[in-house]
C-alpha cells in the first residue's frame, strides 16, 4: 500500500476511533445522569445536607474529568483524521499526537497508535527522499 493510501486509511480509522470514543463518553454520561437522581434521593432520605453538598461536588468533579478526558482522546483523533482525509499538511502531526494519546487504550488504541507512528515515519522518510535526491 502506498503512503497516500496509508494516510487516508489512518485518517478514516482516526475518525471512527474518535467517534466511537465520543459515543462511549455519551453513554457513560447518560448512565451517570440517570443514576444521579436516585443517589440524590438516597442521600436526602438520610437527611444529610453535608452528604448532598459532597455528592454535588464529586459529581461536578467527575463531569470535569470526563470532559477533559473526552477532549484529550476523541477530539484530536477526529480532527487529525479529517486533516488526513482532506490531505492537510497539519493532519499528520495531529494524528500522530492523537495516536500517541490513544496508545494507552489497549488494545484498539494501542494498534492505532502504532499504526500512526508507522505512517508518520513513512511520511518523514518520503519527505527526506524528496529533499535529498542524491
Amino acid at each position: 500500500m502506498d503512503l497516500q493510501a496509508n494516510k487516508r486509511t489512518l485518517g478514516i480509522v482516526h475518525i471512527v476511533y474518535g467517534a466511537l470514543t465520543a459515543l462511549v463518553f455519551v453513554f457513560i454520561g447518560a448512565f451517570i445522569s440517570i443514576l444521579e437522581p436516585f443517589i440524590m434521593e438516597a442521600i436526602e432520605d438520610e437527611g444529610s445536607a453535608e452528604g448532598l453538598m459532597v455528592f454535588d461536588l464529586v459529581a461536578s468533579i467527575i463531569r470535569i474529568v470526563f470532559a477533559f478526558i473526552f477532549i484529550l482522546s476523541a477530539l484530536p483523533s477526529i480532527i487529525g483524521g479529517i486533516g488526513l482525509v482532506q490531505q492537510k499538511s497539519w493532519g499528520m502531526v495531529v494524528s500522530l499526537i492523537a495516536g500517541c494519546l490513544a496508545i494507552l487504550s489497549f488494545p484498539f488504541g494501542t494498534i492505532l497508535g502504532i499504526y500512526s507512528i508507522y505512517v508518520f515515519v513513512q511520511h518523514n522518510k518520503q519527505k527526506e527522499n524528496e529533499q535529498d535526491p542524491g
